[in-house]
């Protein structure tokens, strides 16, 4: 594809979407391998492998790129490698240790909602009349999920506190998405991804040879172990890539709108297992999704 057709507006809408439902793929599938790995590892080992690996898969680009990395933007990689990888991977490890795939998928939906909270509060971006009608959607939905139970009961004494970790971590995609759009954007993709991963993984390369992780590998945790290596070079690392990519030639709430497709897959995955999920999962999701239409309704 030469560039002129590259730079069709049609043709990079179309590619747009195409990355998009590949990191649909990606992520959604993620919520099912860290239950599985929650069997071998604790949360923290799980949270900390998952960033680690990522941030070695750009160890030969982090190298032989070292001289160009821009040093007046230091702040912002960091911020971004906490806020976008870092603590939202310990929040998932630990939910994932107490609500079903399914939900902690369909929660994460909630990512664009924040995006555009974020963006109008602290970033300046004008929210649309429609939008407004879709955050109140949205977090209506939100609500329903989290007081959902998997018998189609609704009270808030059924209430899992563990849910509310999916919330903050969709919280704290917003400000990373908001902080790439635009402090971030005119970086290569890759190195931009290499450098904020490999910012956070030494700190996860601590965190986890502090812990009893070593003695935790055998032949019964080698497969999760492989899992959760995979989960971060290509989930995480591969997947940080295609994000910040789309991020570039997008929008942040367009390229936040893979949430909007994370709970079909997560929700698919979790019933291939076994899980059962509730009408009001299937309520609440309608609900977010109908929410994050009309904010990225034109």
């Amino acid at each position: 594809m030469n560039k002129k057709t590259f730079t069709n507006p049609e043709n990079r809408t179309l590619i747009s979407w195409l990355l998009l439902s590949l990191l649909a793929i990606m992520w959604g599938s993620s919520f099912i391998i860290i239950k599985k790995s929650l069997d071998a590892f604790t949360p923290v080992q799980i949270g900390t492998v998952r960033i680690l690996a990522a941030g070695l898969v750009f160890l030969p680009w982090i190298i032989s790129s070292r001289k160009q990395f821009p040093k007046e933007k230091t702040k912002y990689f960091i911020a971004s490698g906490l806020l976008g990888y870092f603590l939202p991977a310990f929040l998932f490890a630990f939910a994932g240790s107490k609500i079903n795939s399914s939900l902690s998928g369909t929660l994460n939906s909630a990512t664009p909602l924040f995006v555009l909270i974020v963006g109008a509060i602290f970033f300046q971006q004008i929210i649309k009349r429609w939008q407004v009608a879709g955050l109140i959607l949205g977090f209506a939905g939100s609500v329903i999920l989290v007081l959902s139970s998997s018998k189609d009961g609704l009270s808030i004494n059924q209430l899992n506190p563990y849910a509310l970790l999916i919330i903050l971590a969709s919280l704290m995609y917003g400000f990373n998405v908001n902080i790439v759009g635009k402090h971030l954007s005119g970086i290569n993709a890759v190195l931009l991804s290499g450098w904020t991963l490999f910012s956070v993984a030494v700190i996860s390369a601590i965190i986890l040879f502090s812990t009893d992780f070593v003695s935790r590998i055998n032949a019964d945790t080698m497969q999760p172990l492989l899992m959760l290596l995979l989960l971060g070079a290509i989930n995480s690392g591969i997947a940080a890539i295609i994000f910040n990519y789309v991020l570039q030639i997008s929008s942040p709430v367009f390229a936040s709108s893979v949430t909007y497709l994370i709970p079909v897959v997560a929700t698919l995955m979790g019933f291939i297992d076994g899980e059962s999920i509730s009408f009001l999962h299937y309520f609440g999701m309608t609900i977010i999704l109908v929410g994050v239409y009309l904010i990225n309704k034109k």
